[in-house]
């Protein structure tokens, strides 16, 4: 049957869509606006340099004197070390790569000869946009050094002139970047691994599966942090445990730093994300030609050691690149190649205590002490393919072209498993985990960028225009049966043929659907464009200001199809896919407004998001229908029957027994919704800092974000794989997440605190979000006119504010000779709240406000009314149900339901025999995780040590080894998968070898 959706904007006047539209209308007309000036600008000019008037103020730092003992190194080094004493930030604004050796530099002299000195030879000149942020450009005609308005650098994403990681200690904002260098030292085994080091990141990672979910201050899945790869959004999302629902299939060996940034913002990355974003970015050019050549190759091998290799058996990959008609053409290629096998975990303090809690509640007394020696259904393949190509139109614009593909082989598993149903024993440690079937995931990202910077101060363009497609195909045998009795009800129902018919019967389909293998095929493809510009200008006769505003769009489109066997041979079945079919998009369109100077940066930003979500999906429900007296009769006693009864006189008595009094009776049947979801919102942001000193950097910020649901949140239906116990149902009435966000931090850089020429550089910020609406994931709804009962699982929305605070660290201490990194998120808080409404979708159970054929109303209705609410169906409607912490068994598969635990990792290394040793230990700790009311912790405390080092034989051979979990403890990763409890691997011993020519 039709159903009539909800009104989606109940009581939005015409006055909030006026102001919308007046927003987004400001926005877009600055836009054009600054583009216009910027293209006349850019016209009148012929290459000379900027104004050089008002030097003077911009240069304080530049001319004060420094002592500087620098070696002849990378110039990428030496630059992030002059960076280090003099507190002047160097960018290259066109996304190219710094490359090239710096001489060495000794001696005392000003920030500026040092600058130069250390350029000299590279064919790069500096232009200071203000004291603190010098550019390094191609060199013009007339001059080599301006002086103009000032440029701040974005705050969510990186350009490959960055310097290492050494910026994020100058951004006054929450952001963190994991460079190449990191990634190397400790292999990752998983692309979880990569994000160890970062605070306020965490991922509910499940070694059987090699999709990558991205948690930033306890918020994921389904863009609430935006995943990219080279700013192409991976919005993949397919249902999975502990809300694990936004995956991304990432190689670690072609990507060259990972970026991430926290909270909202105004800008080309923050549409719907209201986490933040994590931009993970590919192989460049100068990652593989070395300095003074035109073209590169490079070769990387790792592999497991002997017994100890732990499942390792080969990480690699080879890129070539190459410059081409005077470095107007540049290509690159690469292939990498992963193949993982099962795994050993750790021998040392293995502990059960975590078995006895389950998902919904503790199982105090259980025998739970099962042995497992081998993580099992862990092994995979995975090989992906990257060709980039740029073409250097002119000195001022350029084009390029990337093209990125990953295929993975894994295994479809289940949860893990225990104990035995049957009798409660404990399962063989081999029998943990059961293999339903094989499984394979796909990647492919194509994007186009374009850039252009003529040199005027009123444009500095970007521009991209990409498509994503990711594919995942699991084959699922068929499920536990239904046993009645010790009865094989599933059996049967098959043998006897009640499973021919289609739809399969109402008594019969649990019974039925646990008899089904299916191959269920998910693909989500992902159209998008970003343009931005930032123009920088004086207003008023001050220097200073930064107008970043372009717009975004993205749609995600849905495809999803499965086919279903029965011992082999194909069944047509009416049962549903457990993935959506649909289609959702947002339009935005930002304006990001930044004043600097030496001692100040204020700021402030607005964007204007626009949704729409549009697809088919249904519900089960029921129809209602009114039999009266004389057709239940009717029905009971044919015309002769009915005749005999008058003549003996029985007519009247019959007629008006109770058992056929009128009545509303429950048909069942499907309610078919047809969704065309439309939702827009105005979304500010406001930034500040204060720089007392030339160490010291005060920052602070507050914004507002929102993220509207997702293609799965809204639309997707079906039983779980191989569970006809457990059934997913849509909630086209899903409303968008909202949240207010603020943080407070400080930044801190030192030199020769110390030791001469040493540096320490710290970040320590305070966070505090509050999001409404929180899609949940409850395992109870009780479906339209219709009872409830566990198992019948819906997205919605959280009734209370959900609130995510904590302190975050970061400390980078570097002598050259020895060197220490330290990061730690404190989290602050306890269990969550929730409440949702027990009918999520309307009661639809009218029966109790339906007049009978005397025109008289039940005793509910009256209830009901006499008690304020307008009929019987609508007290149904505004029941809420609550819970926090343990006992929030409804909530289960939510991974908000328990805030994230304290996390750190302390690094300490040393560099030997003129550097080319690099050796070190990370210390790893993580605290307990778990309902305050649980006894036991669903993730244990833990603390780890691994062990590292690297030795360059000479400027083409690098020699690497690694020694993972060296005291081979037995523990689960924190936050991770929740149902699958897979542990972590034991003592892992890899070493490996880079050849680059």
């Amino acid at each position: 049957m039709q159903h009539e959706q909800r009104e989606r904007l109940p009581g939005v006047g015409k006055g909030l869509y006026r102001k919308v539209a007046e927003g987004a209308g400001i926005v877009v007309m600055l836009t054009i606006f600054v583009i216009l000036v910027g293209l006349r600008e850019a016209h009148g000019q012929t290459g000379g340099s900027r104004d050089t008037t008002g030097q003077g103020d911009d240069q304080t730092l530049a001319q004060q004197r420094y002592r500087f003992d620098l070696p002849e190194q990378s110039l990428l080094y030496s630059l992030g070390e002059f960076t280090a004493i003099t507190n002047i930030s160097v960018l290259r604004p066109d996304d190219r790569a710094i490359g090239g050796v710096a001489p060495a530099l000794q001696g005392e002299m000003t920030a500026d000869e040092a600058l130069r000195a250390l350029l000299m030879g590279s064919g790069l000149a500096v232009e200071y946009r203000n004291a603190r942020t010098a550019e390094l450009v191609e060199p013009r005609p007339a001059t080599m050094t301006t002086v103009g308005d000032q440029v701040m650098f974005s705050t969510l994403t990186v350009t490959a002139g960055r310097l290492g990681d050494d910026w994020v200690y100058h951004e006054p904002r929450s952001v963190s970047v994991i460079p190449r260098e990191r990634i190397d030292r400790l292999p990752p085994r998983h692309a979880a691994d990569m994000l160890l080091e970062t605070p306020g990141v965490y991922s509910a990672v499940n070694t059987q599966d090699p999709a990558l979910s991205v948690n930033i201050r306890g918020m994921q899945d389904f863009g609430r942090v935006n995943t990219m790869i080279d700013g192409m959004r991976q919005n993949f999302n397919e249902n999975a445990h502990q809300q694990r629902n936004g995956n991304l299939y990432v190689d670690s060996e072609l990507l060259s730093e990972v970026v991430v940034a926290k909270g909202p913002t105004s800008d080309v990355h923050g549409a719907g994300a209201i986490a933040g974003s994590a931009n993970f970015r590919t192989l460049d050019y100068d990652d593989i030609i070395m300095d003074g050549n035109d073209a590169g190759v490079r070769l990387r091998a790792n592999t497991g050691l002997g017994g100890e290799g732990n499942g390792v058996n080969f990480i690699g990959s080879l890129a070539a690149a190459g410059r081409f008609g005077d470095n107007r053409l540049e290509l690159l290629g690469a292939r990498s190649r992963r193949s993982l096998g099962e795994y050993s975990p750790g021998r040392r303090g293995e502990s059960f205590d975590w078995l006895m809690v389950g998902v919904q509640d503790g199982f105090e007394g259980r025998d739970s002490e099962q042995v497992v020696d081998r993580v099992k259904f862990t092994d995979q393949t995975q090989e992906s393919n990257l060709f980039k190509a740029r073409l250097n139109l002119t000195p001022n614009q350029a084009l390029q072209f990337t093209y990125l593909d990953t295929e993975i082989s894994y295994n479809n598993v289940s949860d893990r498993r225990v104990t035995n149903p049957s009798d409660g024993s404990v399962r063989e440690g081999d029998e943990a985990w059961l293999q339903y079937g094989d499984a394979q995931a796909s990647s492919h990202s194509i994007g186009l960028d374009y850039t252009f910077n003529p040199g005027s101060d009123w444009i500095d363009l970007a521009a991209r225009v990409y498509r994503v497609s990711t594919e995942n195909e699991r084959y699922t045998r068929e499920g536990r049966p239904v046993i009645t009795d010790g009865i094989n009800m599933t059996e049967e129902a098959w043998r006897t043929g009640r499973c021919d018919q289609v739809p399969f019967p109402d008594n019969w389909q649990r019974e039925c659907e646990a008899g089904l293998g299916s191959n269920a095929v998910t693909n989500i493809t992902t159209h998008g464009l970003t343009l931005e510009n930032t123009a920088r200008f004086a207003l008023g006769g001050v220097d200073g200001f930064r107008f970043n505003h372009g717009i975004e769009y993205f749609q995600d489109r849905g495809d999803s199809n499965t086919e279903y066997d029965h011992h082999g041979s194909a069944v047509n079945t009416a049962v549903s896919t457990l993935q959506p079919n649909g289609r959702r998009s947002i339009a935005s369109a930002f304006g990001n407004l930044v004043w600097e100077n030496e001692t100040y940066t204020l700021g402030g930003g607005l964007r204007y998001d626009y949704y729409r979500l549009k697809g088919d999906t249904r519900v089960p429900g029921v129809e209602w229908n009114y039999i009266t007296r004389q057709e239940q009769f009717d029905a009971r006693f044919s015309p002769e029957e009915q005749q005999m009864l008058r003549d003996m006189g029985w007519y009247d008595y019959y007629y008006n027994l109770n058992w056929i009094a009128p009545k509303w009776e429950a048909e069942y049947a499907y309610y078919e919704y047809e969704v065309n979801n439309r939702e827009d919102n105005l979304l500010p942001t406001l930034q500040a800092a204060y720089r007392p000193t030339d160490w010291l950097e005060l920052f602070a910020g507050w914004g507002e974000s929102w993220r509207p649901p997702a293609l799965t949140e809204s639309l997707m239906e079906g039983s779980h794989p191989s569970d006809p116990f457990a059934v997913m149902f849509p909630n086209p009435y899903a409303e968008p997440e909202t949240s207010r966000s603020w943080e407070v931090g400080f930044n801190t850089v030192f030199q020769n605190l110390l030791l001469d020429n040493d540096r320490l550089l710290s970040k320590v910020a305070y966070y505090d979000t509050e999001v409404d609406n929180y899609l949940i994931t409850s395992m109870v709804n009780i479906m339209p006119g219709r009872v409830g009962g566990l198992g019948r699982t819906m997205f919605v929305n959280n009734q209370v504010p959900m609130k995510f605070r904590g302190i975050e660290l970061e400390l980078d201490y570097d002598a050259r000779r020895w060197y220490t990194r330290l990061n730690y998120t404190h989290v602050l808080g306890g269990d969550q709240n929730f409440c949702q409404y027990a009918r999520p979708l309307g009661s639809h159970y009218p029966r109790y406000d339906m007049p009978d054929e005397d025109g008289n109303f039940s005793e509910e209705h009256q209830w009901a009314i006499d008690n304020g609410y307008d009929s019987y169906e609508d007290y149904l409607d505004q029941q809420v149900i609550c819970a926090a912490g343990g006992a929030a068994a409804q909530f289960g598969m939510n991974s908000a339901r328990n805030v994230p635990m304290d996390r750190g990792s302390w690094v300490l290394g040393m560099r030997l025999f003129d550097e080319r040793l690099d050796m070190g230990t990370r210390l790893n700790y993580s605290a307990e995780g778990k309902p305050e009311d649980f006894e036991y912790a669903i993730w244990p405390s833990y603390t780890t040590w691994d062990l590292y080092a690297s030795y360059r034989i000479n400027q083409n051979v690098l020699l690497r080894a690694s020694v993972e979990n060296l005291r081979d403890q037995n523990y689960v990763t924190g936050y991770s998968d929740i149902f699958s409890r897979t542990y972590a691997p034991g003592r892992t011993a890899m070493a490996g070898v880079e050849l680059q020519f």
